[in-house]
């Protein structure tokens, strides 16, 4: 665990729990701009008797998919302790509702619904979103953090035309390798087109060994996006397959197109898009000279999508201030913890309807199926219990294993050495 040896939560600062074991980026300027106001303890072993031990007034998180911090966040609940998960990312289709991980795979749904009191939604976009899955009361438009350092730099001018192209991968091409296959044909058709231009200096940043397979050399040397923020001040436009790059392209003034051969529904909008073979030379025509009026539609995409008027972290930090207040002034006899909604105003949110059905977004998995809340409760407890049990089995073997182990480290040191010196 990592501390910041400010004030904690006994003398007028927040005492913040952090359930992450990577991901600081998203939480750092957060911790610095609140500086000694705040002490930051970041659990990477999600331990709810611990984080209780420790007395919160906060309790944070990236992701609250992960089973034990999901436990983290009921128990905060019932204690009382407002929670607050940060969107890591922009929302994506075949994230959301073709990755394995997730509903799809019959796990968890991402965001459907959050369980953390409060979620940080990236901006507007994304907040009617994740309201409109029955979160209307939890969502808060902040930005993004993680984003807040690229605010501060002044990116040169592209040239026109342009002669520095960057293309470049989410972290992860697929989540299947039927769409890691789709992605690949994809950059294959852009590189066919780009090999006939010798005049444009081609940049490629691809994850997961594309670049191998393509036969080209990669740029991807860490997942940071300060280093991603100073390849783009060198390039002139950008093709990206659907990630938070997309932003992080248009805060850079660079225009940006997504290649996109999957055919699935855009949560982020962008004013071009590469979706099918014939689109690419007239779209890389037009990113190396962008019209004007859609470099003014990406700028209207970039604002709809992220709150970037101004640095994330002080509304992160406000969202995170006043919810500890809204805590503390949450009359104890009234149960569960429940927070008022919209505690940054109004603007961005979604108004509040009915969510859909989990069985409609998810069909065929047994978890999502059943409309009877009891017989749900009854089988939710059945598999609480049977958990609890699995655990106390796993407890038991490996004491058994330590102790079997000791018990081999002792017949080895009591065991006769033989030599064969002469």
């Amino acid at each position: 665990m990592e501390h910041n040896h400010g004030r904690s939560g006994s003398d007028g600062g927040m005492n913040v729990w952090c359930l992450m074991g990577d991901q600081f980026g998203h939480v750092k300027p957060v911790e610095e701009y609140l500086g000694a106001h705040a002490r930051f303890t970041y659990d990477g072993v999600f331990d709810p008797r611990v984080m209780l031990d420790a007395r919160p007034d906060l309790v944070l998180c990236v992701n609250d998919f992960v089973y034990d911090i999901s436990r983290c966040l009921d128990e905060a609940r019932s204690a009382r302790i407002p929670s607050l998960v940060l969107q890591d990312g922009i929302l994506e289709w075949r994230c959301q509702y073709e990755n394995p991980l997730f509903g799809a795979g019959g796990g968890a749904p991402q965001h459907q619904p959050v369980l953390a009191d409060k979620i940080a939604c990236l901006g507007s976009q994304s907040a009617r979103a994740i309201g409109a899955w029955g979160n209307a009361s939890k969502v808060e438009v902040t930005g993004m953090p993680r984003l807040d350092p690229l605010l501060k730099r002044t990116p040169p001018k592209v040239r026109h035309p342009g002669t520095r192209l960057l293309v470049m991968t989410a972290k992860k091409p697929g989540f299947t390798p039927e769409q890691t296959a789709v992605t690949l044909r994809s950059l294959r058709d852009v590189k066919a087109h780009l090999e006939t231009l010798p005049e444009i200096d081609v940049i490629w940043r691809l994850s997961k060994g594309l670049d191998q397979t393509l036969g080209v050399a990669n740029r991807l040397k860490d997942d940071s996006g300060l280093e991603l923020a100073a390849l783009l001040e060198t390039v002139d436009a950008v093709i990206t397959t659907p990630s938070t790059a997309l932003l992080e392209a248009m805060l850079m003034e660079r225009p940006v197109a997504a290649l996109d051969y999957h055919n699935v529904p855009r949560f982020v909008q962008t004013a071009w898009t590469m979706s099918a073979p014939g689109h690419i030379a007239e779209v890389v025509a037009e990113l190396r000279d962008p019209p004007p009026r859609k470099m003014a539609f990406q700028r209207d995409c970039l604002n709809d999508s992220l709150a970037c008027a101004g640095p994330a972290a002080p509304r992160v930090a406000l969202l995170m201030e006043k919810m500890v207040a809204a805590a503390k002034g949450d009359p104890a006899g009234a149960g569960v913890l429940r927070l008022p909604p919209h505690l940054l105003g109004q603007d961005g949110h979604p108004p509040v309807g009915t969510p859909p059905r989990l069985s409609d977004l998810y069909p065929g998995q047994p978890s999502f199926e059943g409309e009877d809340v009891m017989e749900m409760q009854a089988r939710l407890a059945r598999q609480g219990r049977r958990i609890q049990d699995l655990e106390k089995v796993i407890r038991r073997r490996s004491i058994l294993y330590a102790l079997y182990k000791a018990g081999q480290s002792l017949q080895d040191l009591l065991r006769p050495k033989t030599g064969t010196g002469k």
